[in-house]
């Protein structure tokens, strides 16, 4: 039976990633629409009614009290809508400090500044709008702001004479590096890994920050040779952006003072990480808000911090939507009888996963798996897997780098990314070309990062 379940759930697995890949089925549907379905068939024979409602088990536990095990309907579907809601208020706070960013004038400024300081050389202008682009989206994120940013930066990249699919791919990785420090991302891999902890986010917290640096790092210098490589360096050309410049601006110049507020929550939490003191993700970025409001001395701040609550959280919701889908998907998998299926399949692959070469080897060759809402993305089937291998004896910490090296090709790769489709379309080429152009370069990023996880925090992941 265990067999034929097993089976069962590969099935419905592969059938809603064929359906998410080929977009017939929207990836908010079909997250929680998954979870479920697993849920039922792991409870089918097992549990009374489909295990859908609580009920006694028939044990007592050490007080003499009845056993009663939660039913789908609570343990799947409450908990789950409930799972990620730490993840879902900072990103509420970040979506606001996005939006406060931007009527500020600070995103303006930077890029301006960005276009001055690259003069007319290719290859430093592309160098210096990558990094320009990493720093602002650390702090922001979302279409509205990829659309915001693409519209000023991609056209000075076309006009220096870089190639249109080099200019897309030189933005995507800006966009890519700068959410790796992201505290709207920092705040999903804690609601991932915290339960393993105990619930203990601070530890969490801690983790996610001392994993973050050096996946940032090897990133960045990976990103930077690939500018180096495409973009030629002996080319000079005629300086015509600014008036593209000009007509995308809204006529805001802000201090260096104001400029410095994209980096202040992430100072703020890898600081508080590095001396023990961890800052929570929401402080960090209430402190952020404060700061902005008062160096650019904005008027109404009390107006203008509301409204950017009102209108951040609408440019989230779609987000807000999908985070609730994958924590009733990830409460599927971890029910107790589909738990007791997987685990039996899972246990076999950690066997051969433990060993630091098949460790980075196999999940290098598998970081496609990413792509188009796969098993290795986090907000799909991915973000169940580090209960999944906890229970098998895996460390869930050596899947979450797993995560994250292999979210880096998600995140500058996917086709099916709302900001790739946009970014293609505005330099005019196929996104599919995008995605062919990145994977090589994104397989590259997973590989070292994984030797580094296994060479320098190999003891950490029990290796």
């Amino acid at each position: 039976m265990d067999v034929f379940k097993l089976i069962l759930i590969f099935f419905v697995i592969i059938t809603f990633v064929f359906l998410m890949m080929t977009k017939r089925l929207s990836t908010i549907i079909a997250l929680p629409s998954m979870g479920i379905i697993v849920a039922l068939i792991g409870a089918a024979g097992e549990y009374p009614l489909l295990g859908l409602f609580d009920f006694e088990t028939g044990k007592v536990d050490e007080n003499g009290e009845a056993i009663v095990q939660g039913g789908i309907f609570n343990s799947v579907i409450l908990n789950g809508v409930t799972m990620l809601a730490g993840a879902i208020s900072a990103i509420v706070f970040a979506a606001a400090f996005a939006k406060i960013l931007m009527k500020t004038g600070v995103i303006d400024t930077i890029i301006k500044r960005a276009a001055e300081l690259a003069g007319d050389k290719p290859r430093v202008l592309a160098i210096v709008f990558y990094i320009a682009c990493t720093i602002v989206f650390t702090a922001i994120g979302g279409i509205g702001s990829v659309v915001l940013i693409g519209t000023i930066v991609l056209p000075i990249l076309l006009t220096a004479g870089i190639k249109p699919i080099h200019a897309a791919v030189i933005f995507l990785f800006g966009l890519s590096t700068g959410g790796i420090l992201n505290p709207m991302n920092y705040a999903t891999f804690i609601a991932l890994l915290s339960p393993i902890y105990d619930g203990d986010s601070s530890r969490a917290l801690q983790e996610i920050i001392q994993l973050s640096v050096p996946v940032f790092i090897i990133v960045f210098i990976i990103s930077c040779i690939y500018i180096l490589m495409n973009v030629p360096s002996n080319q000079t050309v005629r300086r015509a952006w600014p008036s593209e410049l000009a007509d995308k601006s809204n006529g805001k110049q802000v201090s260096i003072w104001a400029m410095l507020a994209t980096i202040i929550p992430v100072v703020l939490i890898l600081g508080g990480t590095f001396l023990d003191y961890p800052i929570p993700v929401e402080v960090a970025l209430v402190i952020a808000i404060i700061y902005t409001l008062i160096v650019t001395k904005l008027k109404n701040p009390f107006q203008a911090t509301t409204q950017a609550f009102v209108e951040g959280t609408k440019d989230i919701a779609g987000v807000i939507v999908l985070l609730i889908g994958l924590g009733i998907l990830i409460q599927g998998f971890q029910y107790p009888p589909v738990l007791d299926i997987i685990s039996q399949f899972v246990t076999k692959g950690v066997q051969f996963l433990q060993n630091p070469f098949s460790y980075v080897i196999g999940f290098t060759l598998l970081t496609v798996l990413t792509l188009y809402r796969g098993p290795l993305n986090t907000f799909g089937i991915g973000g169940s897997l580090p209960a999944l291998f906890a229970a098998s004896g895996f460390s869930p910490l050596a899947i979450i780098w797993v995560l994250r090296a292999a979210g880096n090709l998600q995140g500058f790769g996917d086709p099916t990314n709302s900001h790739n489709i946009w970014v293609a379309d505005h330099v005019k080429v196929d996104v599919n070309d995008i995605t062919k152009k990145v994977i090589p370069w994104g397989i590259l990023m997973s590989f070292l990062i994984l030797l580094y996880a296994v060479l320098f925090e190999g003891s950490t992941l029990g290796f």
